[in-house]
């Protein structure tokens, strides 16, 4: 974890972020102003004025119809800029010229000088809390006023609460399935939507819950953490350690200058031996680069690690990894996350599993199903194993003695081993196509972040295992022991710790140049007074490589005796999407911080929201929209949202109630309806009722103090701290309740039939 007390956690933070002045209070982006809008929207403003509707008084509602990304929560972001839009909202007089030109002939003069004179003064916006959650049909701003002006702020209002809320909840998202202690940096400028749609990403990710930002303007604009590292191309614009025009580097403390790269080189050497890796296997232009970006920011120094990827000549892994009985030499150090026990290369970039250390039980069926487990003809047990301590396990399939030819475990990376011998590389595509891949893996639960198995019912005993009261819901029990392992399996699973730098040798030292370079480059600069920051990964397998690093770091941490070496910030990168790390996290990784980009800033799993922005009532006669679609029928008229908490102090459900009903009362029975659906209505009884709007412009005027973004920040996660955990799960959440009240139920259902035309049989 990167402690946020820590100024180098990546590398210094930007002056201007680091200022306790709020920049973002004086920026007011230009492009959002009247004509940001579509053209219809002012073709009716002439048509409204045309009709004599000047003085006609409306009300509108936004809000959305489903929740993003599969979820049952949403996150309220973009209310600041809507403001500033109100604030500024006048037609300048180049405005008015290009309407002159852009609108069809014939529109009267006197609509111009309308426009001209048109402000936001005579309209009053209601609106959740920024940063709050939110759920389908709740409006999430509600605007009232001249119906000129409200049909004129439609297009813009929406504009900035649609990118805003789906990127702020998609951040919250990313943040949900990393965990607290993971850092999350926003890295996306160069793949969003444009220049405004970079800049927003930036600020709303950081509401949403990242800890900082790529975006230099961001930071200065909206007081953003800036972090960063370098890129592949400071390491391959060196070649070798002869185009170093700086090698010196004083000491921190006393000022004595030593050749940095020397020192490097000298402890290199050193690591070759520790880590068994031959320094042939390390550029030498990786190294000069690293000299020369630690000597640039000695305090800051965080490099990538993934240019170049030197192997040396393959070996026989067999002859290394086999014991004289048959089983695998004694893995009792192994960690989960070392190749040698469980691999799956069905992810691109994170492909390793850990099957040995928590077996999932398995059926009847699947254990007789199952190649692997077959045992026609049993191997004799040798005189090394019948002297075990332990008397071997009887396989419940046959009776006989678990030895290392009929261990489902041994046989698994038995065949991962084979596989790199034939080929050198663990990494040999997609399991799906592998038709060996049932009889090397066991099968594996699929558990939920929260604790929950994938069908929700929230009964995981949260190892993965499955208890017996959570099979299909019969109230039998379905669940099998794991497949029997042999004596020396057992032990491993017992005594499992780090080996990752025990197997280098057997793994064909399938070694990163970079991170050899690396801690030597951090051990010199540690001679020099200077702490290291840390690494970044933005390729290959990050499971498998974070622990690698991990491992190596923990070790000369050991060696040198140097603590804070072992603590070493690991950063990933390379595309990650929220499922990338929700499958790293069950495969064990050892990663401190998460650079995304791509599938963030641009919501690759759903790219819009989908808020409208409908009329509602006008001159106080409620309106209603009908469609075939029940989805698309409105709720008409002014209404009031209160969010009701149950005993638990959760979020229960959310009510809507016309504006003339009294609030629900705390420890009364309210009734709750659907609003479509006759049949689904409950009693609520509060324990705490929150009325969820507030008035935020009326006369001209902001009438709230606006928070600031680190206290929207703030809300957003105790808004989401109010909903419970089966709410928020990835996998199958549980929907979160949207009422009306028994009044409005019927309000709306007597007006839909008022509205709705009468057919006639022929």
């Amino acid at each position: 974890m990167m402690s946020s007390n820590n100024s180098v956690d990546l590398l210094e933070d930007g002056a201007f972020a680091a200022s306790k002045n709020s920049w973002n209070r004086y920026y007011s982006n230009s492009v959002v102003q009247p004509l940001l809008t579509d053209l219809y929207q002012i073709t009716m403003a002439y048509a409204y004025w045309k009709s004599g509707k000047i003085d006609d008084h409306a009300v509108f509602d936004l809000f959305f119809r489903t929740n993003p990304f599969h979820g049952e929560f949403t996150i309220f972001a973009g209310l600041e800029e809507c403001l500033k839009f109100m604030e500024n909202f006048h037609y300048s007089e180049t405005d008015i010229e290009y309407l002159k030109h852009a609108l069809p002939q014939g529109i009267e003069e006197e609509f111009f000088e309308y426009l001209s004179q048109l402000t936001a003064k005579d309209v009053t916006l209601y609106a959740l809390k920024e940063g709050s959650v939110a759920f389908p049909r709740v409006p999430l701003i509600k605007v009232a006023g001249p119906l000129i002006i409200v049909q004129l702020l439609e297009t813009t209002l929406l504009t900035l609460v649609n990118y805003a809320s789906l990127m702020a909840t998609n951040a919250a998202r990313y943040r949900m399935v990393a965990g607290r202690h993971i850092n999350l940096l926003e890295f996306g400028l160069r793949r969003a939507q444009g220049p405004d749609g970079g800049l927003s990403a930036s600020k709303y990710a950081y509401i949403g819950g990242f800890d900082g930002t790529s975006n230099v303007l961001a930071g200065k604009l909206f007081n953003i953490p800036v972090k960063g590292t370098h890129a592949h191309a400071y390491i391959t614009s060196f070649t070798g350690t002869q185009e170093l025009k700086t090698r010196v580097l004083a000491h921190k403390e006393t000022g004595d200058k030593r050749d940095l790269l020397e020192l490097a080189i000298e402890h290199r050497v050193q690591l070759s031996k520790i880590l068994d890796i031959s320094t042939e296997e390390s550029s030498e232009g990786e190294l000069a680069a690293m000299v020369s970006f630690a000597i640039a920011f000695p305090d800051g120094f965080m490099a990538l690690v993934d240019t170049y990827d030197v192997k040396s000549e393959k070996h026989d892994t067999k002859s290394t990894l086999l014991g004289d009985n048959g089983c695998l030499l004694d893995m009792s150090n192994c960690d989960p996350c070392c190749p040698l026990i469980g691999f799956d290369s069905s992810q691109t970039t994170t492909t390793m599993t850990t099957t040995m250390m928590t077996p999932t039980a398995m059926t009847t069926d699947e254990l007789d199903a199952d190649p692997a487990l077959a045992n026609e003809n049993p191997a004799e047990g040798t005189e090394a194993q019948q002297t075990e301590t332990r008397e071997p396990e009887e396989r419940e399939d046959s009776g006989g003695p678990v030895t290392s030819s009929t261990c489902y475990y041994c046989s698994g990376r038995m065949a991962r081993v084979n596989d790199y011998c034939e080929n050198g590389n663990f990494q040999q595509g997609d399991d799906t196509n592998d038709d060996d891949a049932s009889a090397t893996d066991p099968p594996e639960a699929e558990i939920d972040t929260d604790g929950q198995n994938a069908n929700g019912d929230g009964l995981s005993n949260g190892n993965g295992m499955m208890s017996p009261e959570n099979g299909d819901g019969d109230g039998e029990d379905d669940t099998m022991t794991p497949p029997p392992m042999c004596a020396n399996c057992e032990a491993n699973a017992r005594n499992a710790r780090g080996c990752v730098i025990r197997h280098l040798k057997s793994v064909g030292k399938c070694f990163r140049s970079g991170l050899l370079n690396f801690c030597a480059v951090v051990l010199a600069l540690n001679d020099q007074g200077f702490r290291a920051v840390g690494i970044r990964i933005d390729s290959g397998d990050l499971a498998y490589l974070s622990c690698l690093a991990r491992e190596t770091f923990e070790r000369i941490s050991e060696q040198f005796k140097l603590p804070w070496f072992s603590k070493l910030t690991i950063v990933a990168s390379n595309d990650i999407n929220e499922e990338t790390i929700l499958s790293l996290n069950e495969q064990g990784h050892k990663i401190d911080c998460f650079g995304i980009g791509t599938h963030l800033v641009t919501c690759q799993r759903q790219p819009a929201l989908g808020c409208v922005y409908k009329m509602v009532e006008i001159n106080a006669q409620p309106r209603i929209k009908l469609s075939q679609d029940v989805v698309k029928v409105t709720m008409p008229g002014n209404k009031n949202v209160f969010r009701l908490y149950g005993a638990d102090g959760h979020a229960l459900i959310d009510l809507l109630q016309r504006v003339d009903e009294s609030p629900p009362e705390v420890g009364q029975k309210v009734l709750c309806r659907h609003p479509f659906q006759e049949s689904k209505r409950a009693y609520v009884i509060p324990t705490h009722v929150e009325p969820l709007y507030d008035v935020y412009w009326a006369d001209g005027r902001v009438t709230q103090a606006m928070p600031s973004l680190e206290e929207v920040r703030d809300r957003v996660q105790n808004s989401l701290r109010t909903l419970r955990q089966d709410h928020k799960r990835t996998l199958n959440p549980t929907p979160y309740k949207v009422a009306v009240s028994d009044n409005l139920y019927n309000f709306i259902h007597d007006l839909w039939l008022q509205n709705a035309p009468i057919g006639e049989l022929s």
